[in-house]
């Protein structure tokens, strides 16, 4: 079952950044039926080799000589503090990467900037932020809420009634019991299982999940002085 949850139609989208993480997105698009404008970037040396024609990002061209973005933008950038950054700096409309092969359930909500990969599962009653990304296969239950700039990485698997911070990143093959909250701007490590709460800026890892002493989480995104927390809602 997929729906396209997007409050617009367009057939073109832009894609912003060039690495192979796009490709993967683009094979989304090309799944809904929509074609890729143009791909902008900010790092040529991450590239991947199969992108042609790509463009200078707004990082590299300045604010005064960037283009005006006619059609939605996608973010095709994994580092969820860069996602942060871009969308402060970019004068956009954003739009929803979705494979045709995901599932998501029609009460779910889906923010403007998400991408949910092959495979993924969004259950009934289910809140996703803006520009998150539901990574291959992963596997979101219901009444799951889940915060802007996060990233559940493949085969995730997130119970019911779970709440997941902003810019927080759950690593591969994590599981989540029900009714557990996971602060903001957090890292759970790949396969690490949780079965308690979590705070912010904490890096959690193991079976069960331990914090590690001096850990800080995620990279927080750099906003020109003003705080990250809630500041893009």
């Amino acid at each position: 079952m997929y729906r396209n949850p997007t409050g617009f139609q367009s057939d073109f989208y832009y894609v912003y950044g060039a690495g192979g993480h796009a490709h993967v997105v683009i094979d989304c698009l090309r799944s809904q039926g929509i074609g890729v404008k143009a791909i902008f970037d900010d790092h040529p040396e991450r590239r991947h080799p199969g992108h042609l024609g790509v463009r200078p990002g707004i990082r590299m061209t300045g604010n005064g000589d960037f283009p005006v973005l006619e059609y939605p933008v996608v973010l095709c950038v994994g580092r969820n503090a860069e996602r942060a950054e871009l969308v402060e700096l970019l004068e956009a409309r954003y739009g929803i990467a979705c494979h045709t092969s995901a599932i998501v359930a029609p009460s779910a909500k889906i923010g403007a900037g998400t991408v949910i990969l092959h495979g993924a599962i969004i259950q009934p009653n289910t809140v996703i932020g803006r520009h998150v990304l539901v990574n291959t296969a992963a596997s979101i239950d219901h009444d799951n809420r889940i915060g802007d700039f996060a990233h559940i990485s493949p085969h995730v698997t997130l119970c019911g009634h779970v709440e997941v911070g902003e810019g927080t990143h759950i690593g591969a093959g994590a599981m989540v019991i029900p009714k557990v909250k996971i602060g903001k701007w957090s890292t759970i490590g790949a396969g690490t299982v949780v079965l308690h709460d979590i705070g912010d800026h904490v890096t959690a890892v193991g079976n069960p999940a331990r914090i590690l002493a001096g850990s800080t989480g995620q990279v927080m995104p750099q906003l020109q002085g003003r705080p990250a927390a809630g500041l893009l809602r």
